[in-house]
């Protein structure tokens, strides 16, 4: 993993200054993968377009702010902002919070509900036998995200046939992945397809190769 610059950002609602970081290069070299999309990869950290501002503690979306200058290591940056903060990340409640915006677009409603899924799914995360139901509010963000994950691309289809995968729905999820040609998707299709097989809708690490 190589870092970038740090981008000093002005929060939109409140004016006030914060740093992001940036990555030059990254691989996923001893990453993890799960079937609904959920990567850890310490040298690939996702660098999140939602986030907190330290100065307001509001969520704001990075493209909304102003980028006011790069500046190289922590001299430099203490030397110009000696007071300037990085963003905090965002937790459930900024996501829930986010919703709630009324100019909300449908990527970014995708994005914050991709993230959902996957704090939803983490109380279950590789466990044998899992512990609690999907509730109420986990079902209805599976129905929102199908109805905005509606292109053919592989993208979207792995997310709505991974979303039939986990409430059970096996012989759909078989079927949309039939519809998956994509090479850089295969061997997610087959985890999932043999998940479906066996009739397996928990949220396990999926094993690659080299494991």
């Amino acid at each position: 993993m190589s870092p970038g610059p740090n981008i000093v950002t002005e929060c939109h609602k409140c004016q006030g200054l914060f740093t992001q970081w940036t990555l030059r290069s990254g691989n996923t070299f001893t990453a993890r993968f799960w079937p609904d999309g959920k990567m850890n990869a310490p040298m690939m950290p996702e660098i999140p377009p939602l986030v907190i501002c330290p100065c307001c503690d509001d969520f704001v979306w990075t493209k909304d702010c102003n980028e006011i200058e790069e500046i190289y290591g922590y001299d430099e940056t203490q030397t110009k902002y000696p007071n300037i903060k990085p963003y905090k990340k965002p937790d459930i409640d900024t996501f829930m919070l986010a919703l709630e915006d009324k100019n909300l677009n449908k990527n970014r409603e995708g994005y914050i509900r991709v993230k959902l899924m996957h704090f939803f799914n983490d109380e279950n995360r590789d466990m044998e036998l899992p512990i609690s139901k999907p509730s109420n509010i986990q079902m209805e963000n599976y129905k929102c995200l199908l109805e905005i994950a509606t292109k053919d691309n592989a993208n979207d289809t792995m997310l709505r046939a991974e979303i039939y995968r986990e409430i059970g729905e096996f012989e759909k999820c078989l079927a949309l992945l039939e519809k998956v040609k994509d090479e850089n998707y295969l061997a997610n299709v087959k985890a999932l397809r043999d998940l479906c097989m066996n009739k397996d809708s928990r949220v396990m690490e999926i094993l690659t190769s080299e494991d």
